[in-house]
């Protein structure tokens, strides 16, 4: 298993640990369409299945989360990832906020 910062260079275990107990350096976006809130982190973990960054939505103010997606290799594409969970809840909802 290889651990990687926001910025993809490898790291050490135990600055993985670290960093993965800092939420203001794990949190990339986040957002709510009503009452759910979206939430797109960085995962530092570069191994198959798992991915570097993961959004995910949760409908009673974070207590319980859903992944809704895990495909982003970068903090770029995890931008673009959680706006495309964001719009997609949008449209479903019916939002435009």
């Amino acid at each position: 298993m290889t651990h990687r910062d926001r910025q993809g260079q490898q790291i050490e275990l135990m600055e993985w640990a670290d960093l993965w107990d800092n939420m203001a350096y794990r949190v990339v976006a986040e957002g709510r369409v009503g009452d759910v809130l979206v939430r797109t982190v960085w995962e530092g973990i570069d191994d198959v299945p798992a991915a570097m960054f993961a959004t995910g939505t949760s409908r009673d103010g974070g207590a319980h989360w859903q992944t809704e997606r895990t495909d982003a290799r970068t903090e770029p594409e995890a931008r673009v990832q959680h706006d495309e969970v964001v719009e997609d809840l949008r449209r479903r909802s019916g939002s435009s906020k």
